[in-house]
């Protein structure tokens, strides 16, 4: 069982789990309540997005749908923003067909929520922390969300957030600033 005060010091969340471990629709659902009720602004990207209108988009109206809450939501092609505050949730791809465009989303500012989607995709530990650390509101708590399947163990955030912290596969609960969720 956690107390409030180990949940005070987590600002980095990883999921994991399985295929059909339902990461995504648990992550999605919360973003949305997260956004209506307490005005948080979600960065929700992937490394590889061709086209939030054909996957995240609806998966996301769907979790609106299940939430009763479609009257707090204005729908586009590529975000979701808050009718009644200040809320968004913003569907960014990492990798461009030219490249890589970390440097572009290091920019961004207002987000308190960072969503990387396959994190197993990213290629490196110095990508995620770049956008990362743009991820600073002073409204609301900043939390990062990395959902994945189970990496190598020569991947970066088994490396990262695994082996240099003495965390076995498969562990829920906190260590140090990480909330670790593996779901079946």
């Amino acid at each position: 069982c956690l107390d409030g005060s180990e949940l005070s010091r987590v600002d980095t969340v990883i999921i994991t789990g399985g295929r059909y471990s339902q990461k995504s629709f648990a992550v999605g659902s919360f973003t949305c309540v997260a956004a209506k009720d307490f005005v948080h602004r979600v960065l929700y990207t992937r490394y590889t997005l061709t086209s939030a209108a054909d996957s995240i988009i609806p998966e996301f109206n769907e979790k609106i749908q299940i939430l009763n809450c479609h009257q707090s939501f204005e729908v586009t092609k590529d975000r979701i923003i808050g009718s009644y505050n200040d809320s968004k949730i913003v569907f960014k791809g990492i990798k461009t067909s030219s490249g890589n465009q970390t440097a572009n989303l290091k920019s961004l500012k207002g987000f308190s929520m960072f969503v990387l989607e396959e994190a197993e995709e990213m290629p490196s530990f110095d990508n995620w922390d770049k956008i990362r650390k743009s991820i600073r509101a002073l409204d609301v708590r900043n939390l990062n969300i990395l959902i994945l399947n189970p990496t190598t163990k020569t991947h970066w955030i088994y490396t990262e957030f695994f082996e240099d912290k003495g965390v076995n596969e498969g562990f829920n609960g906190i260590v140090d600033n990480v909330l670790y969720i593996h779901t079946t």
